[in-house]
């Protein structure tokens, strides 16, 4: 256990006969010392009581001075047991040091640890609605407590060394490697925000001499006839499974548009035979001319509706919840889950082997358009995670004409 008492230094005398005091931190079998910036003769200072003698001149504020030192950084070890215990002599010097003296961070619970600095940022996120990251946030904290047995570490811990083991553990454990790649990155956007805070420096960054892994995974296009027999699929109307189908061939008339855009969309965002919205995970904008197929879906959900200019187009997501995100959002992910159940009943139905997701619309149009000869440019190379934000930013230099143009050919 840390502990800390005034220490009236004597080793060696001042130019003008007076010695210092000084906090004496005794932590892991060592001895630490922190400046009070005070300093006195022997005759002035009551070694017994720790205290400076009445004679002194404002003796009385003088101690309560010393006092409060001393319990901040007693009341700062005590209410930090299980973190202290991760720190070297030298960094719970550092922090008691700024405890007394005002710089930030204040405390041990100020953003110094990697678990509640996460904490921080995950209630920041939540705070500016980016739920979607804020998950992703907490489901890394998450993988990175258990790693460490539920016990927080200094920031500045996260070393070349540290990843490394995470990552062999989680090997260890059977993770894919894309799945502890999601993790990582999430991990190094973490650091970036501390080095940004000016908690970490940038000279020790742990992902200076580590590259993050991924593999191919398997491909989840299809091709164009199996897309026709799903379009093709009759279905028993206004039934879930009905909606699902609806669902699914809309998002690929809309250049495979993601699902959580599809629960989202509003009424707002249909403008003049256009869909105009900006897309949730990255909010890049988008605009798709409606072909014939998306309008007739468009139009059935219209249909004898009263609506708002703000409320969804598609009955996805309650009404009742729209005022409170968070709940929202996890009603997304019930949504989105039985959704995917549904696709894979619709898979069966049209005697398609696939493993029929939200995910494959996107791939799909993605994949046709390569076979089409749409140029590389719009449509990139392959269809992983990170290539298909290079496709997005290549569709970015195109007119919407091109665009739609392009979409015309692949669904038609």
């Amino acid at each position: 256990m840390a502990t800390v008492k005034l220490y009236f230094d004597k080793r060696r005398t001042k130019k003008n006969g007076t010695f210092p005091l000084k906090l004496k931190l005794f932590h892991l079998e060592h001895a630490a010392y922190i400046s009070l910036g005070r300093s006195f003769k022997e005759s002035q200072w009551n070694d017994k009581d720790k205290k400076v003698r009445s004679s002194f001149p404002n003796s009385g504020m003088v101690n309560a001075s010393i006092r409060k030192a001393l319990s901040n950084a007693t009341t700062l070890i005590a209410e930090n047991q299980n973190e202290i215990q991760n720190l070297s002599p030298s960094e719970l010097k550092d922090l008691i040091h700024r405890k007394l003296y005002g710089d930030e961070p204040k405390s041990i619970k100020a953003s110094t640890f990697f678990f509640k600095y996460t904490e921080e940022q995950i209630d920041r996120l939540r705070i500016a609605k980016r739920i979607g990251t804020a998950d992703s946030y907490k489901q890394t904290l998450t993988s990175f407590e258990k790693f460490l047995d539920y016990t927080d570490i200094p920031l500045s811990k996260i070393n070349l060394k540290f990843i490394l083991d995470y990552e062999a553990e989680c090997k260890g454990n059977g993770m894919k490697v894309n799945s502890i790649g999601v993790y990582l990155r999430t991990l190094r956007a973490i650091v970036n925000r501390a080095i940004n805070d000016g908690i970490l420096s940038r000279d020790k960054y742990a992902f200076n001499n580590y590259s993050i892994k991924s593999e191919k995974t398997a491909k989840r296009a299809i091709s164009k006839e199996e897309i026709q027999k799903i379009v093709a699929l009759k279905l028993k109307p206004d039934t879930r499974l009905w909606h699902s189908l609806n669902y699914f061939i809309f998002m690929f008339h809309l250049r495979g548009m993601n699902y959580i855009d599809l629960a989202y969309l509003k009424f707002e965002n249909l403008v003049e035979g256009r869909v105009e919205y900006r897309r949730i995970k990255t909010g890049k904008l988008y605009s798709v001319k409606l072909t014939e197929k998306a309008q007739a879906i468009i139009d059935f959900y219209i249909k004898d509706r009263n609506y708002k200019a703000n409320e969804y187009v598609f009955p996805i997501l309650p009404k009742e919840l729209r005022n409170d995100i968070e709940k929202e959002r996890t009603k997304f992910k019930d949504k989105r889950k039985y959704f995917n159940k549904d696709l894979k009943k619709i898979a069966k139905l049209c005697d398609i082997d696939v493993n029929l997701t939200t995910y494959v619309t996107r791939h799909t149009w993605a994949s046709l358009a390569k076979f089409a000869g749409i140029a590389p440019a719009i449509i990139g190379e392959s269809l992983g995670h990170s290539d298909l934000k290079t496709t997005q930013t290549y569709l970015a230099n195109f007119e919407n004409e091109e665009l739609d143009d392009a979409n015309d050919l692949i669904v038609g």
